[in-house]
């Protein structure tokens, strides 16, 4: 009992102990005159005691945990490295999303400048992708709106060859060009509403609509017109077949199995161009053809006219009273039978126009037909001849023959190089390095003599013969004993214009005689016919002058690069390229540097 009662006073004594070491640890000295002083022991006791509570301090020093964690804390450590590959794969996350989005904005960007600025380069020899400078020009000048409908999809329309692929991007390159033009594609099959305001026209796959809603007109081009096929052309030529006849096979090779076979060429500027002329012209010129006397193939010059934003029509005067007033132009085109009076004073009236003039004939002369007789019943052109004689002009019975080798044309001596006068009929023409041509001409006379007039009309030659010319009747062409000698010579008439003018107003009525039908047929590339007759009729019209593209060969079309492009390949890809790469490759490498 005894041991108990000792064992726990020990642990009373020892519980007060700790209770005054606590006491001592916490409480500084006490300056109390009661306290009794320590012992040398009881200092040591309390020294030794205290050591113990100086650890936990240096246990809650901060160097020392994350050292810890680190070499004795597995579980965090895994845990820390999970949070950085997160954090670095979040960054290469959001980095991959940022340089998505910016090919993706970059790429729409490029797009957008693509479809208002030409950045492609035409490397063809023949330039097939490139527009003309008078395309070019005359679009900078367009300021009503256009519409281009091609009667496809894109796809399939360039599916169809290089020679619609390279329509296709002249028409794009056209729109980029002027805001007003615009083309849009539209399959014939899936577009009946758009379709069904051409009823009675003839509108098929790949045919290219163009219109103006602002006048209401529009216009069809086929194949058959954006596209040359010279060589099938002179083929058929060779065997005299007539233009309209020339123009309906060329239409039906284009649109078959041997399309790549006859075309070679395009002329789809030209074409869009000569529409663009007709549905935005306000106030159309309207020229009508003559038919019912025998009169030859004039599709050719109601072609060139038509390209040129004419409205050409035909008209019998056997049918009609009087000639309609809204009419400018009337062509009679080499007919080989006489008029009677009744429709030479149709003629007349209609040039009168209730004396306000402002009207115009041009008289192309047959090359077979005469215009005297040379017996009492031979056949000839008396009333018409009368009729011109009005206007002081006589087609004579003769052939323009020329001597002078230098303007002969295949060394004969029928068709020759002819002398353009320096008119405003001739415009741009007079003095270029073209030539104009004609064959089997006839002497346009004046009969009232050189600068003369009578009853206010006078008298302006367009065209003449260079010297070195003489004139064979043409009742002499089966005598081979013809004497040249003895012929008349010298300088003579292809074209000349009579005009009379109002006394008040000044406006103008004209008739203007050619002496040979074949003078608008001739289309040599070096001629410069048709673009005096277009310019011609423009100023006759007041009209601006006409548009001339030179179709675009696709015979022997290379990819050899000039020195031009050559030169921009050359910096992109030995400058820019490198550059960018080093750039971006600096950059990666510091950011990785300061990761």
């Amino acid at each position: 009992m005894s041991d108990l009662n000792e064992e726990k006073n020990k642990e009373l004594d020892a519980a007060g102990d700790t209770s005054a070491e606590d006491t001592a640890a916490v409480q500084p000295d006490s300056d109390d005159n009661n306290a009794e002083p320590e012992t040398a022991a009881a200092q040591e006791v309390s020294e030794e005691k205290t050591e113990p509570a100086e650890k936990p301090a240096k246990l809650k020093k901060p160097g020392k945990q994350p050292e810890e964690i680190r070499n004795g804390n597995p579980a965090a450590r895994k845990l820390m490295l999970n949070k950085r590959n997160f954090k670095h794969g979040t960054l290469a996350v959001v980095f991959t999303v940022i340089f998505i989005a910016a090919v993706v904005v970059l790429n729409i960007i490029v797009s957008m400048i693509s479809d208002r600025i030409d950045t492609t380069a035409d490397l063809s020899d023949t330039g097939i992708y490139t527009l003309d400078d008078e395309t070019i020009a005359y679009l900078d000048d367009l300021t009503m709106d256009v519409t281009v409908s091609v009667m496809n999809s894109e796809t399939d329309f360039e599916g169809g060859g290089t020679y619609y692929k390279s329509v296709n991007e002249l028409l794009k390159k056209m729109e980029m060009q002027n805001g007003h033009f615009k083309v849009q594609y539209l399959k014939i099959d899936q577009n009946p509403t758009f379709t069904s305001k051409f009823t009675g026209e003839t509108l098929n796959t790949n045919y290219i609509v163009v219109e103006a809603e602002e006048t209401g007109r529009h216009r069809i081009i086929t194949p058959g017109s954006y596209f040359t096929c010279n060589a099938l052309r002179d083929q058929f030529s060779q065997y005299g077949y007539p233009e309209a006849y020339i123009d309906q096979y060329v239409e039906q090779y284009v649109n078959s199995s041997y399309a790549s076979q006859v075309i070679d060429g395009s002329n789809i500027e030209q074409a869009a161009i000569s529409a663009m002329l007709y549905v935005t012209n306000t106030d159309p010129v309207r020229v009508a053809f003559t038919e019912g006397f025998g009169e030859s193939d004039s599709s050719t010059l109601s072609n060139l006219l038509s390209k040129n934003g004419y409205d050409v029509e035909t008209i019998n005067l056997q049918s009609v009273s009087e000639i309609d007033s809204g009419i400018d132009y009337i062509v009679m085109f080499a007919p080989s039978i006489d008029y009677d009076n009744e429709n030479l004073d149709k003629l007349a009236r209609f040039l009168d126009n209730d004396g306000a003039f402002g009207k115009n004939l041009v008289y192309f002369s047959n090359g077979q037909a005469y215009y005297n007789k040379t017996t009492e019943d031979s056949a000839a052109l008396v009333n018409l001849s009368a009729f011109l004689a009005e206007w002081g002009i006589q087609i004579g019975d003769s052939y323009i023959m020329q001597t002078n080798p230098e303007y002969t044309y295949g060394n004969m001596a029928i068709a020759q190089v002819l002398d353009i006068q320096d008119t405003d009929y001739a415009g741009d023409v007079y003095g270029n390095s073209l030539f104009t041509y004609d064959g089997y001409v006839r002497p346009v006379i004046r009969i009232w003599g050189e600068d003369k007039s009578k009853s206010g009309i006078e008298q302006k030659v367009l065209i003449k013969t260079y010297d070195g010319a003489y004139l064979r009747p043409m009742s002499t062409l089966s005598d081979t004993d013809f004497d040249i000698s003895s012929a008349e010579s010298g300088v003579f008439n292809d074209a000349v214009c009579a005009y009379k003018i109002h006394s008040t107003t000044q406006v103008v009525s004209r008739v203007v005689a050619f002496g040979s039908e074949l003078f608008p047929d001739v289309s040599y590339s070096n001629s410069n016919n048709q673009d005096f007759l277009v310019n011609m009729f423009n100023y006759i019209s007041g009209k601006t002058e006409g548009v001339t593209i030179t179709s675009k060969a696709f015979s022997n079309v290379g990819f050899d690069m000039n020195q031009g492009s050559a030169n921009v390949l050359a910096v992109i890809l030995c400058v820019v390229v490198p550059v960018v790469v080093i750039v971006l490759g600096i950059v990666i490498w510091v950011r990785r540097r300061h990761r």
